[in-house]
């Protein structure tokens, strides 16, 4: 829970520099990360050009250099990424690739799924097949009855 807070939460850097959190779920930050978990660049590390490209085929909306720069600084005060010295490349820490990787997989495999069966605008017979969305359809109706109830006795 301690580096979902760290990461998510905006924080100071030990040296005192305001550092911005990447909110979980949000579609730039979910680009932006798994943009990092290609392997394309585990060796040579990559640029902010490199950065602008794959997250921007990953968005559904343009992404620029100068927010790759506020990216890139997120990232870094944040120790999920780190610059290779001497040149104008980044590279991964440990951390940034267990972020990273364990975001992306949690957002792609558990959130997205998981809220589009929630969806009520799904067609019921849709909803029929996951047992996630028939549970919370009851859930639901009980709880618009218990109100409703609730409202006429009092």
């Amino acid at each position: 829970m301690a580096t979902f807070c760290q990461v998510t939460r905006p924080s100071t850097t030990e040296d005192g520099l305001y550092a911005a959190g990447l909110r979980f779920g949000e579609p730039r930050v979910v680009a932006i990360l798994a943009a990092l978990v290609g392997f394309c660049h585990v060796v040579a590390g990559f640029t902010n050009g490199q950065l602008v490209g794959r997250v921007s085929a990953l968005l559904l909306s343009p992404y620029n250099r100068r927010q790759a720069t506020y990216d890139l600084r997120r990232l870094k005060r944040k120790g999920l990424i780190a610059k290779v010295s001497g040149v104008q490349r980044y590279q991964l820490t440990n951390l940034g690739r267990r972020v990273a990787v364990l975001f992306t997989k949690a957002y792609g495999r558990v959130l997205a799924p998981g809220l589009s069966t929630l969806d009520p605008r799904i067609p019921d017979e849709v909803a029929a097949r996951s047992p996630l969305a028939t549970a919370w359809r009851s859930l639901d109706r009980a709880l618009d009855d218990f109100i409703h109830a609730q409202l006429i006795a009092g």
